[in-house]
């Protein structure tokens, strides 16, 4: 199988109380039906933890825009019913008009970590959450677990921020 789209965009990437918007590369999905994340991107995103795991808030900046996430500490009425709690879980963290909202999904799959895929049920609260975000209502989005807001951290950058040249781009199209 060849892949011949490959299209570079903003993904958040969560950790140690910081967002970093990186341009990750992403295939285009009706050529590769299991997306991935490249070799280059992980390497990436565990720099950016290591960095922020050292306290070197400009190196993590130097991969992406740096944010600090603000826990809004709201309470939700209700919160606690509507909210699932699973033994085997993976939080998910989603990001709209300048806050996030993190949502427990259950692991189900194979067994495997790395198999694991998220229930419709999940999903389907995932995107309820987003879209309470996206029209401002935090008290609803609190329903479905914490809300941050992102705070853009003011550091200078160690080193400019990675961007995909066009020869780079063009090169990850040629495949």
């Amino acid at each position: 199988m060849t892949f011949t789209s490959f299209e570079y965009i903003p993904r958040m990437t969560y950790y140690g109380g910081y967002a970093v918007r990186m341009e990750m590369c992403i295939p285009d999905p009706n050529e590769c039906p299991f997306p991935y994340i490249e070799i280059f991107d992980l390497d990436r995103i565990e720099d950016v933890r290591d960095a922020i795991d050292r306290g070197y808030l400009d190196v993590a900046a130097s991969y992406g825009d740096l944010y600090r996430l603000i826990d809004l500490d709201i309470k939700a009425d209700g919160a606690e019913e509507s909210l699932p709690r699973y033994e085997r879980y993976r939080t998910r963290m989603r990001d709209a008009n300048g806050y996030v909202v993190e949502v427990q999904t259950e692991l189900s799959g194979i067994g495997s970590p790395w198999a694991a895929g998220v229930s419709l049920d999940d999903s389907l609260r995932m995107k309820a959450a987003c879209e309470a975000l996206e029209v401002g209502d935090l008290e609803t989005a609190a329903l479905y677990d914490k809300v941050y807001k992102l705070e853009r951290v003011d550091v200078e950058p160690a080193m400019t921020p990675w961007k995909p040249s066009k020869r780079h781009a063009a090169t990850r199209s040629a495949r």
